[in-house]
């Protein structure tokens, strides 16, 4: 029986670990979560392995190359060749054929060449290793991004909380508001026009609670796609809205890493401007180069010499160079072009720095703004909700109308309304500024 009761124990508990809750309480916890595990940070990562390897692969050309050859033939028939019979004692003006040669030939070399002047080598390796630099910044890049998309979800969830939590309270005020004037109007003393009124109250909150929830639900699974997680996968957000509101907008920006890549892609379009002129310079390069060669009556490579005796070695070296004179014009224009292409971005990042610093000073300000907005709005509602409740008190001591009960709940819901979207502009400051803080 116990033993039955062990199985049954560990069974849940495995199936428990199985589908075990992955917990987010701050942004800070989602962002550290998704440098592991986002599919974009994970494919940006892979491309910085493949751009070292390119490094390393410019690198190689700049290393002497050494190749080996081999070959062996087997002249099934030897070439036949007219010769002068006065060469060897025949009369005058009569050929003699003859076939020169042996029937098998072996030969084998050794050849190296190392390219001691080739600037367009020396610029490609250049561009390489400014490529493997850049995919670092295109990597803070992408995680900005990346970020910038879960705190949107984040925020968002934590915004509808705070939807659904004041859409319940304002369900149960118009819930009571309704109960009040529908029976009032079932005893014949309110019309139906008020009772209407209440009644649409009523499902106007149940609508915001609602909507409120399925925006949750949306945001969550929103941050699952980014997160890698599967839809079956559990994610819990247990994050308070107060304790998600703190930033000190005067702290230093980090740097932007979109501002860094447009730096690197106009000193690549530099380097790769100075590769076209460099093909107007001429090459040079040392070659040297060892051949040996036998020729045989037999097919026994590896055997002694049948033939004609041993192998016949040559071996030379020398300096070669290459100069390209006249190409229809094609490297011209194509310098021409990279020229251009590196003024445009140049231009396109001093343009960038400018505004970054614009767009650096309206974060700062959108998030004054926005904190100061939110807290008079959140004033606002609150006094509106006081100013609610002081009429209902007086509804119900007869001394107000109906009338003044339902446009203060209205009012109430109103200014509930412009807290709310005060808390969403909030909200999304807070994380540019949050974001632009960070050290990628």
């Amino acid at each position: 029986m116990f033993k039955k009761i062990a199985v049954v124990i560990v069974f849940l508990l495995v199936y428990q670990l199985s589908f075990s809750q992955t917990v987010f309480r701050s942004v800070e916890e989602v962002w550290k979560y998704a440098d592991v595990h986002n599919i974009n940070i994970r494919t940006i990562k892979f491309e910085m392995d493949k751009s070292g390897f390119a490094t390393k692969q410019a690198v190689a050309v700049l290393i002497p190359q050494v190749n080996a050859t081999g070959s062996y033939t087997d002249n099934i028939a030897l070439q036949t060749t007219l010769i002068p019979a006065s060469l060897i004692g025949g009369p005058s003006g009569d050929f003699k054929t003859l076939q020169f040669g042996e029937q098998f030939a072996y030969a084998g070399g050794i050849n190296a060449q190392w390219n001691i002047l080739n600037l367009q080598n020396w610029y490609n390796v250049k561009i390489a290793r400014q490529t493997q630099e850049m995919n670092k910044d295109s990597l803070a890049s992408t995680r900005k991004n990346v970020y910038q998309q879960l705190a949107s979800q984040f925020y968002s969830y934590i915004l509808m909380q705070e939807a659904e939590r004041l859409a319940a309270q304002t369900e149960l005020i118009a819930d009571s508001i309704y109960q009040s004037a529908h029976h009032k109007f079932m005893e014949g003393t309110l019309n139906e026009a008020n009772d209407d009124i209440a009644k649409l109250n009523l499902e106007r909150a149940s609508q915001s609670q609602i909507n409120a929830h399925y925006q949750m639900v949306i945001a969550r699974n929103n941050m699952k796609a980014l997160l890698g997680f599967s839809l079956k996968d559990s994610l819990e957000i247990i994050a308070s809205l107060q304790n998600n509101l703190k930033v000190e907008p005067s702290s230093p920006f980090a740097d932007d890493p979109t501002l860094k890549l447009a730096l690197w892609k106009a000193n690549i379009n530099l380097s790769n401007y100075r590769l076209s002129n460099s093909a107007f310079l001429p090459t040079v390069s040392v070659v040297y180069n060892y051949a040996t060669q036998r020729f045989d009556k037999t097919f026994e490579p590896f055997t002694g010499v049948t033939g004609v005796a041993g192998w016949f070695p040559s071996q030379y070296w020398s300096l070669q160079a290459s100069f390209p004179l006249f190409t229809g014009g094609n490297r011209y224009f194509q310098s021409k072009k990279n020229r251009i292409n590196y003024n445009e971005s140049m231009a396109q990042y001093e343009n960038a720095q400018k505004q970054s610093a614009i767009n650096d000073e309206n974060i700062r300000l959108n998030y004054e703004k926005a904190s100061a907005v939110l807290g008079k709005a959140e004033n606002i509602m609150n006094l509106s909700y006081d100013n609610y409740r002081h009429v209902s008190y007086r509804y119900q001591d007869g001394i107000a109308p109906l009338d003044d009960r339902l446009n203060a709940f209205k009012d109430y819901i109103d200014y509930q309304n412009q807290y709310l979207n005060s808390l969403s502009d909030l909200l999304v400051q807070l994380y540019q500024v949050k974001i632009r803080q960070q050290q990628f």
